[in-house]
């Protein structure tokens, strides 16, 4: 459920958060200009005038590179809804949209959304209704006999979700919660010429039911909402699933995340991320925490409790153009007095970045990352990879 639950954000929610959520600083014509590819400043080649000006209907290619479930690729279709009052801060459209996409190893998925703005960017609620069929190894929870031999899971779901974010008053802080709706359907490949392993893990098919309720509280000081150079974003959630919501399980997931954006000098700047994910109770065995970093596989190491680090550093080389490198670390464990007999998962890798919409900071670039020193993975990246 983790997984799907990221996959399903950066296929829908990332599409209309970062291409919309503009900044509340940039100032907004009370007419509509016309929209260029060309910078004004320094002639290059810039989108910040069409993702600002752009109104009505806009199709959004979607190329998927996550080494779980395989190369793929897929697109949304946008409704930019007309704003008939005007702000004297930019607040982002409402926006309506379908999306769909596929990959290699079988898996796909389709949805619909709409995320809506109230009032002057105070208020922001996003509801969603997405299908996915998603196809992925599962090592089994740090288990001696599937973490050398992954048996392939397959999650059918329908999934609802809906959430609301309010900012208190004039204040960096933003409350809010949101609620997930996820019946699945398990299903697991046989391994050929294993009966009796086979037998076994058949007995991992189920129907199941996630309804969790999870409330959060947000510091967020940064000062760009895409590609940060400094300030501190902050969130601490509490995931909750019950029985009285519809839930098969009765369980919690604590989820605490730390970014901070340092400079150094005019070129220089450095992003440093702590995540953890501390489980409370039985959760059904796919909706464990696990370790999300470029260059590891989604649920390649999974267990009741996930702590990580990751810093990037990206360096301004030409005009627009900047390269980056990172590196990371993290374990899953299933308790602290088992923390030292855990091997580290680790990642390192390297990239690059154009400055593509200058107006509303924003980068755009490719991610080439290897985990523990042998898997491979490339990324696009829009934004900021965190």
């Amino acid at each position: 459920m983790c997984y799907l639950r990221s996959l399903f954000i950066v296929l829908i929610f990332a599409i209309p958060q970062c291409l919309l959520a503009n900044n509340d600083s940039i100032s907004v014509s009370k007419k509509k200009n016309k929209i260029s590819f060309r910078d004004p400043v320094d002639n290059a080649f810039d989108v910040s005038s069409f993702l600002i000006e752009h109104r009505g209907l806009l199709p959004v290619p979607v190329l998927i590179t996550e080494p779980a479930v395989g190369y793929g690729g897929g697109g949304a279709l946008l409704y930019f809804h007309t704003r008939k009052k005007k702000y004297n801060v930019n607040v982002p459209p409402n926006v309506t949209g379908i999306a769909g996409f596929g990959t290699e190893n079988r898996t796909w998925g389709a949805g619909a959304f709409h995320s809506h703005i109230f009032g002057e960017n105070r208020v922001r609620t996003i509801t969603a209704l997405f299908k996915p069929d998603v196809w992925i190894n599962y090592y089994g929870n740090n288990n001696p006999l599937l973490n050398k031999n992954p048996i392939k899971l397959n999650i059918d779901a329908w999934l609802i979700y809906q959430s609301a974010q309010v900012r208190i008053s004039s204040s960096k802080f933003y409350i809010g919660a949101s609620y997930l709706y996820f019946n699945n359907q398990i299903r697991i490949d046989t391994i050929p010429g294993k009966p009796l392993v086979n037998e076994i893990i058949k007995r991992l098919e189920t129907e199941s039911v996630i309804s969790t309720l999870k409330p959060m509280i947000e510091y967020d000081s940064r000062d760009n909402v895409f590609t940060p150079t400094k300030g501190i974003n902050a969130e601490l959630a509490y995931n909750y699933s019950a029985k009285w919501m519809g839930a098969d399980e009765d369980y919690g997931v604590l989820d605490t995340d730390i970014q901070g954006f340092v400079p150094f000098g005019e070129k220089t700047y450095s992003t440093w991320k702590f995540t953890g994910s501390y489980l409370v109770g039985d959760a059904p065995f796919y909706a464990y925490p696990f370790i999300q970093m470029r260059g590891i596989p989604a649920m390649r190491y999974q267990s009741d409790n996930v702590m990580v680090a990751e810093t990037e550093w990206r360096y301004n080389v030409y005009k627009r153009w900047s390269v980056v490198g990172f590196t990371g670390a993290g374990k899953a464990f299933q308790s602290f007095d088992a923390f030292d007999g855990i091997d580290w998962a680790y990642t390192v890798g390297t990239g690059f970045r154009y400055e593509i919409a200058r107006m509303l900071g924003v980068h755009m670039g490719t991610d080439f990352a290897w985990g523990n020193g042998k898997e491979f993975a490339f990324y696009i990246v829009f934004g900021s990879s965190f």
